[in-house]
């Protein structure tokens, strides 16, 4: 309860440094969208404090919904076993299972989870040449009443080049991959994702989150440390 509390007491020090700014800008499915995005797409991206984040020593992240309009600043509110809340100002957010994105609010048709495969190289830190080249996943979506929509599907994974990419006012060095993605009943989808090319870990990522929210991108702004 003492780091929920902490989380929280950050989250108020740092609410005032989120404002928005009139730039506009969308992310889609491929990684050359990603890199590049298309301009009057309709979405004010926030203008990012990163300097009050680090001083108050948050992890946060910038989440883009182009599919929705949507874009929002989120920091770690929450840390239950290997899931982390991230939640705005705005009462959006994603929950992230290392670099999976989990769970999302506020963007549409909220997904509720993502089962996956023991080893699953988004959830635990991985480099890209040690990615198995396919990785099962179970998608739960909000549907009518109590129940959850489920979708299954299976992504085969593509390495790509390293590059440097600028993750809100910082380059990182980074290699990109590709997964190819297909449901149980045809539908096909692009996740793309940057990693570090020492790690592994994921600093953006842009992932399928159902048929009406589709991809979601993630920049982690401040990587979450639990000795913080």
């Amino acid at each position: 309860m003492g780091a929920v509390l902490e989380l929280m007491k950050r989250f108020s020090i740092v609410a005032a440094a989120l404002a928005l700014s009139g730039c506009v800008a969308t992310i889609g499915q491929v990684a050359q969208t990603i890199l590049n995005p298309v301009e009057d797409a309709g979405m004010s991206i926030p203008n990012v404090n990163r300097a009050a984040i680090e001083e108050a020593d948050l992890a946060a992240v910038l989440i883009l919904s182009p599919e929705t309009g949507i874009a929002s600043v989120a920091v770690a509110v929450q840390k239950r076993e290997s899931l982390l809340l991230y939640s705005s100002n705005e009462n959006r957010g994603v929950t992230m299972n290392g670099g999976l994105i989990y769970a999302t609010l506020g963007f549409g048709t909220n997904l509720q989870a993502v089962l996956t495969q023991a080893g699953d190289p988004l959830v635990n830190d991985t480099p890209a040449a040690d990615w198995p080249p396919q990785v099962a996943r179970i998608y739960q979506l909000a549907g009518r009443g109590p129940s959850f929509d489920t979708i299954e599907t299976t992504c085969e994974n593509r390495v790509g080049a390293t590059s440097d990419i600028d993750v809100v006012g910082v380059t990182r060095p980074v290699v990109e991959v590709v997964e190819l993605c297909q449901t149980a009943d045809g539908a096909a989808f692009n996740n793309v994702h940057y990693l570090d090319q020492d790690t592994g870990r994921v600093w953006r990522t842009s992932q399928w989150t159902g048929p009406k929210q589709k991809n979601v991108q993630v920049d982690i702004i401040d990587q979450f440390d639990p000795n913080s």
